[in-house]
C-alpha cells in the first residue's frame, strides 16, 4: 500500500491541489495538480504531472571476492525492444518489494530465484537511488552479496512470472570493460560496477566492513 503524499516533508513549500487516478492496469498512473516554490521566490503556476506508481525494488550485485568475479543475468526487456536496442539486457539481480518485507530477505529470495545462488554472510548496502524520478516513483535499494561464482550457470526465473533468465559470471575487469564499451546500458548495473570499482580491494580483504579499511 502506497503512503499518501505528505507535503510537510518537503524542504520547500508544495501545494497539492488535486490527485487523480489516470490509469489503473499493470502500471498505475496518477495525475498530480500542484504548485511548488520557485528558487527565485514565490510559487509556480498550477501544473499537472503524471506519475507512474511502482513498488520499490531491490537490486543485488553478486560478487565472488575469492575469484574476483561478478555474476550477471540476461533477460528480455520490452522497453529496450521498443527503442530498437538489444532487447536481451545484461543486468544484476533485481526484484520488487512487497508490503512489509525486509529488504535483505527480498535480496536473498531474488538472488536464489534469478541466479540459483545463495548469499554468503552479510549483505553490503550500496545506496538507494530513484530509477526515473521525473515520472516514476520506483526506488532501487541496492546491495552487494557475496556468492560462490563457480556455481553461476544455467537458466533460472519463475515460469509463472514469464521469466527466462540466463546466468553467467565474468571477471570484474572484463565486466567493467564491457560497461566502458557501452554493452551494459542499465543504471543498477552501472552503479554496482562503479561502486565495486571503489570498494573491490577492500571487499577482498574484509567482507564484513569494507568501508572501514584503508584504500
Amino acid at each position: 500500500m502506497r503512503a499518501p503524499i505528505d507535503v510537510t516533508k518537503q524542504p520547500y513549500p508544495v501545494e497539492l491541489i488535486r490527485q487523480d487516478a489516470a490509469f489503473r492496469g499493470h502500471l498505475k498512473v496518477d495525475e498530480l495538480h500542484l504548485r511548488h516554490a520557485l528558487f527565485a521566490g514565490g510559487m509556480s503556476e498550477e501544473i499537472s504531472r503524471e506519475v507512474i506508481w511502482r513498488r520499490d525494488a531491490v537490486t543485488v550485485l553478486p560478487y565472488d571476492p575469492k575469484r574476483d568475479e561478478i555474476v550477471l543475468i540476461e533477460q528480455f526487456r520490452a522497453a529496450a525492444f521498443f527503442n530498437n536496442d538489444n532487447a536481451w539486457m545484461v543486468e544484476v539481480v533485481a526484484g520488487l518489494i512487497e508490503d512489509g518485507e525486509d529488504l535483505e530477505d527480498v535480496c536473498r529470495r531474488e538472488l536464489k530465484e534469478e541466479s540459483g545462488l545463495d548469499a554468503i554472510g552479510p549483505l553490503i548496502p550500496i545506496n538507494m537511488v530513484y530509477s526515473t524520478p521525473g515520472f516514476c516513483s520506483e526506488r532501487f535499494h541496492m546491495f552487494c552479496a557475496q556468492v560462490d561464482a563457480s556455481n553461476a550457470a544455467g537458466i533460472h526465473g519463475l515460469k509463472d512470472e514469464h521469466e527466462d533468465i540466463r546466468v553467467f559470471s565474468l571477471p570484474f575487469r572484463e565486466a567493467f570493460a564491457q560497461w566502458e564499451a557501452g554493452k551494459l546500458p542499465n543504471s543498477p548495473t552501472t552503479i554496482g560496477l562503479l561502486w565495486l570499482g571503489l570498494y573491490r580491494n577492500r571487499l577482498r580483504q574484509n567482507w564484513a566492513d569494507p568501508r572501514g579499511l584503508q584504500p
